[in-house]
């Protein structure tokens, strides 16, 4: 398919996902590309195969080809969940919601996915499950979190913050603009580009508006944790495998560095590779020699700035804050951490990427585990609510009624540039939408 499904995509997803709502946790997950990072590093045998019930393989193709807007299959309710029903029409956003996200974190490919193969003729990294079904049947789950995490925020009495609801009212704004730059003659027409023959509007903006409820509910569990330290240091001691690295005395630090890289390339002899790190080596030592006839922090900031190829510092005086144990590459690490280290300590540290002209600031007043313990420790609470929600709110589901339409050809879109998405957005494009 044309590029121009990607950016549509894109555009609509990130509407979602920079929304600036969601919790900083990947709580109970249930997105494809959640699965699919824990697939990648636990393997698929068979308690990835548990997250999809036998109703979901029942099914071999949900596609419907050259299926009509206005089919009455779309009306019909797949599945229920606490004060939320699910029509076909947006399983279809799910379903598609699905596919983007785990294309844009970059698990497609690594996972074996073609976008120009039909979903259901390719099977996922469970085994007999295709990508449709994969696809699908995680849309139903995260429905089901959604729908259960809304409900519950409504039966507590939480309402959707002023923020979120002018959030939805800016997407919703401009729609019809984009519509009209992408080369769509209505707002339906360019969602369904993105999410299928028969998603609307108002299914759009029905789907936004639980989703924005869900998330701000579980921001509002997430930022009320407060551990004690007692609560903090149990939680340590019992976790240790998400404390690598860590102990409960060592301290962040700050300190500042001039990396000269080492840039060689594999047609290049071992001679000329030699040649080439010498020569880094030797700039190191310089500017180590040229700080040490002025030995200020401000000199050495003021060099780094004028010398270092890093470019997350050099413009910083080539500072690093709160670097805490095991964030940086070994020998930098443990140079920062040495026992003996000192303010005012230089030196220059071998990694592989070159000299290290090093300045240690300070020690400061961070223990790294709290931090991380606090994140874990509201996550874990989170985790809990989301459970509790999703038990009390169960699902139900019925996959032989649920239908997944096509994406239609794409027009061309308009030179005019469409509103822009959020600036924080730092997501890659997607090329293309997935051949069904």
């Amino acid at each position: 398919m044309k590029k121009t499904i990607g950016m549509i995509a894109l555009l609509l997803s990130l509407s979602l996902s920079l929304a600036a709502c969601k919790p900083a946790t990947d709580a109970t997950d249930t997105s494809a590309a959640t699965q699919a990072s824990v697939a990648s590093s636990e393997g698929s045998g068979e308690e990835m195969d548990q997250m999809f019930a036998d109703a979901v393989k029942g099914k071999d193709v949900y596609l419907v080809e050259d299926i009509a807007a206005d089919d009455s299959r779309w009306e019909k309710t797949v599945a229920n969940c606490g004060n939320y029903k699910l029509s076909n029409r947006e399983a279809q956003i799910h379903y598609y919601m699905q596919y983007l996200t785990l294309v844009n974190q970059g698990y497609a490919a690594m996972l074996g996915l073609d976008s120009a193969k039909p979903m259901h003729e390719q099977e996922s990294y469970v085994s007999g499950v295709s990508w449709e079904q994969f696809f699908l049947g995680s849309g139903v789950d995260e429905f089901h979190q959604y729908a259960a995490m809304a409900t519950m925020a409504e039966e507590a009495g939480f309402s959707l913050p002023q923020q979120d609801e002018e959030r939805i009212q800016d997407i919703l704004k401009n729609m019809p603009e984009d519509a009209k730059n992408y080369g769509f003659d209505s707002v339906d027409a360019f969602i369904q580009a993105s999410f299928g023959s028969g998603v609307r509007l108002e299914d759009y903006e029905h789907f936004i508006r639980q989703y924005f409820l869900a998330m701000s509910y579980e921001n509002s569990i997430f930022e009320s944790v407060e551990p004690s330290d007692d609560d903090l240091k149990a939680y340590f001691d019992a976790h240790p495998e998400e404390f690598t690295g860590l102990d409960a005395e060592t301290k962040n630090v700050n300190v500042r560095h001039i990396l000269i890289t080492v840039s060689t390339t594999d047609e290049m002899s071992d001679e000329e590779k030699t040649a080439v790190k010498e020569e880094a080596r030797k700039k190191a030592e310089s500017l180590l020699a040229e700080y040490q006839k002025n030995p200020t922090e401000d000199h050495f900031a003021e060099l780094a700035g004028q010398n270092s190829e890093d470019p997350g510092s050099k413009d910083n005086g080539g500072l690093y804050e709160e670097v805490y144990p095991g964030q940086m590459v070994q020998t930098f690490n443990d140079w920062c951490f040495d026992a003996a280290r000192k303010s005012g300590d230089t030196g220059i540290v071998e990694t592989d990427y070159g000299y290290h002209v090093m300045y240690y600031v300070k020690q400061t007043d961070t223990l790294q585990w709290k931090n991380l313990a606090k994140d874990n420790y509201a996550k874990s609470v989170l985790n809990d609510k989301i459970k509790e929600a999703m038990e009390k709110f169960p699902l139900t589901a019925d996959y032989q009624e649920m239908i997944i339409g096509s994406l239609p050809a794409q027009p061309e879109p308009e030179t005019t540039e469409p509103s822009e998405a959020p600036a924080e957005s730092q997501s890659p494009e997607i090329s293309e939408a997935p051949k069904e």
